[in-house]
């Protein structure tokens, strides 16, 4: 297949494109800032949603942790409270 050379651009060749127009400097300030603001919300209301979630994963991991841990304890506090108890009520008599 064959090309003309004068359908190639070259360096020089000026393109026109409306569509890549930067709008004007007074406005472009203001865009910025919305853009700022717009970001700044978003970027905070994530984070937020990510420390939150964050707070009930830890909590409902220390939860289950303290459940844990007073599931394997319990049977030796029942032991020596009533070991103490029946210690105790036979040293009386």
């Amino acid at each position: 297949m064959s090309h003309a050379t004068d359908d190639i651009p070259v360096l020089t060749d000026v393109i026109d494109d409306d569509s890549t127009e930067l709008p004007p400097v007074d406005e472009s300030g203001s865009l910025l800032g919305e853009i700022e603001a717009h970001l700044t919300a978003a970027i905070h209301e994530h984070a937020d949603e990510l420390v939150h979630n964050a707070c009930r994963e830890m909590e409902a991991l220390l939860l289950e942790q303290v459940s844990d841990r007073l599931k394997a304890e319990l049977p030796t506090l029942i032991a020596q409270i009533v070991e103490g108890y029946f210690r105790g009520s036979l040293r009386r008599h």
